[in-house]
């Protein structure tokens, strides 16, 4: 409970009463502090019994799930069983998996509840939240203080939603360009023709179908030809994250696994879509989580819903351990393997002698910057010569990469998926030539 400025001034008008009874022998002045003190203590014993009548209830308008690391905003909605406008303060904390960086409390006026019960209720607020966490999160209570009937008092209300938020990877962003650029050309291919390419070409057959008609073929040639298709050599693909303590940290808006499983995720629906196979792997000391190459409407789902598991396991990764299960889970040549962390050469070694392996090495823009501090910083030159350490010996493992024929792309988190696309796509169309 929290009092009024108009509770406040009746127990000051009690006091200063009081005072001036010590001072007075008029018995009217005596106990008129008395009388002012049992009308507050009344009102207050009221308003205590008619805001316990009220019924309070808070829905988040929620959708299906929240993608990682995407702002959304999230609605909610107040109603009440009472018959007169009801004054509530709410703060909308969030989940700890979510970060909200303006929570300000709302001052609601809530009109009498006169929709049919079968209406959704209208938007009482909303806010915006950066989903940082995966998984499935309770909404916690939410802190509320109802005005009581007379104005004497704020009383704590904590509201329960009950709500629960499913937080998955992100999804692919199909912008107009990426639309436009996949379908340049005279005409695009058509979609029941992706994933095959043709083999040869025969005279046509009865009951061979009219659609493989080569007519260009056959206006040359004056015989109506068929081409056959066969499945084109698609590309195995393994994705390959480091889920162990130190994927934990990170200077940005998501730590470090966090921006493996987004960018994993996206570069897994494009590659599908291009009718690669797409397997999964994830390691701490040990395999976490581990899904063979394969392709197809259920290869998607399937990868996404691994990767929506994923936590940071509290043992360091081994990449000696995750090289190996790599070299099982590829059992053709010629692959593409997507690592997600920060491996030694000696554990690529066999992997990069029969795979494409393009290790992914975000860039520490904070790191970068403390090596230029400012004199302000405290402590500058340590800070800054640790800084620069961490750095030459983070270029010093990429040149050991680089040596055994492994792709390492460093860039921002803004540019990494970008850089990263152009490599697997470099080294595809190199393995596809091999093939």
């Amino acid at each position: 409970m929290h009092l009024t400025t108009r509770a406040l001034v009746l127990a000051l008008v009690a006091v200063v009463t009081f005072i001036a009874a010590q001072w007075s022998n008029d018995p009217d002045i005596a106990t008129l502090w008395r009388a002012v003190l049992m009308l507050l203590a009344a009102g207050l014993a009221f308003e205590a019994w008619a805001q316990s009548k009220i019924a309070i209830s808070l829905r988040f308008m929620l959708p299906a799930a929240l993608h990682l690391g995407r702002e959304t905003d999230i609605g909610f909605a107040v109603t009440h069983d009472s018959r007169r406008t009801q004054r509530l303060r709410l703060l909308p904390v969030v989940p700890e998996a979510m970060r909200c960086d303006a929570v300000e409390e709302h001052d609601l006026r809530l009109a009498p509840d006169a929709r049919n019960p079968a209406d959704p209720a209208p938007r009482s607020g909303s806010l915006r939240v950066h989903p940082v966490r995966l998984g499935v999160h309770l909404w916690p209570q939410i802190p509320a203080r109802l005005l009581g009937s007379l104005g004497l008092a704020w009383w704590d209300r904590p509201l329960e939603s009950g709500a629960t938020v499913r937080i998955v990877p992100d999804l692919l962003r199909r912008s107009g360009a990426r639309r436009t650029a996949s379908a340049q050309g005279a005409r695009p291919r058509p979609p029941q023709e992706v994933a095959r390419e043709i083999h040869r070409w025969h005279d046509w057959q009865p009951g061979d179908p009219l659609s493989r008609i080569d007519w260009k073929v056959t206006a040359r040639s004056g015989v109506l030809t068929t081409r056959e298709l066969r499945d084109d050599q698609h590309l195995e693909m393994l994705l390959v994250i480091d889920a162990g303590c130190d994927s934990a940290a990170g200077d940005g808006a998501l730590d470090a696994l966090g921006t493996r499983v987004n960018l994993a995720a996206r570069l897994a629906e494009s590659a599908l879509a291009r009718g690669d196979r797409v397997g999964l792997l994830a390691f701490s000391d040990r395999v976490l989580r581990a899904a063979p190459p394969m392709g197809g409407v259920a290869a998607l789902p399937r990868i996404r819903a691994q990767l929506a598991e994923l936590v940071s396991d509290p043992q360091p990764g081994d990449a000696g351990v995750a090289a190996r299960a790599a070299l099982r889970a590829l059992h053709r040549p010629a692959g593409v393997v997507l690592w997600f962390g920060d491996p030694a050469s000696q554990a690529l070694r066999a992997v990069a002698a029969r795979h494409s392996v393009v290790v992914v090495l975000p860039r520490e823009p904070v790191v970068e910057a403390l090596v230029d501090a400012s004199p302000e910083t405290p402590h500058r030159f340590w800070t800054a010569l640790a800084a620069e350490r961490f750095l030459i010996a983070a270029r010093e493992r990429a040149d050991s990469l680089r040596r055994i024929g492994v792709v390492v792309v460093s860039e921002t988190p803004a540019r990494l998926e970008a850089a990263v696309w152009a490599a697997v796509s470099r080294g595809s169309r190199a393995n596809r030539r091999v093939r």
